[in-house]
């Protein structure tokens, strides 16, 4: 059995609330859904990123054909996979 107190159950909604906006945000405007990999580093910690992508939380795309092409992530996955593991943190304490 989970127990949560009131507060982090309205802290979860919230977060879920927000998912939901962004993804449907998303079907309106695809490219804003886009973020560079030196943003994400920025926003969300190379090595934090760098697990996600290892465990196939997330999948970089590569914006061109070639090597050096920029990596670009899902916002969207990006912020899943920040609730996620904060919702790991409740529920296998």
């Amino acid at each position: 059995m989970i127990q949560l107190e009131l507060y982090e159950l309205k802290n979860i909604c919230m977060e879920m609330a927000t998912l939901g906006a962004a993804s449907y945000a998303k079907l309106l405007m695809p490219g804003k859904d886009r973020i560079s990999q030196r943003s994400a580093y920025k926003e969300y910690g190379e090595a934090r990123v760098k697990r996600w992508v290892k465990s196939k939380m997330v999948q970089p795309v590569r914006s061109g054909n070639k090597e050096t092409s920029k990596i670009i992530y899902s916002r969207i996955e990006l912020m899943a996979s920040d609730e996620a593991e904060h919702l790991n943190r409740f529920i296998n304490k």
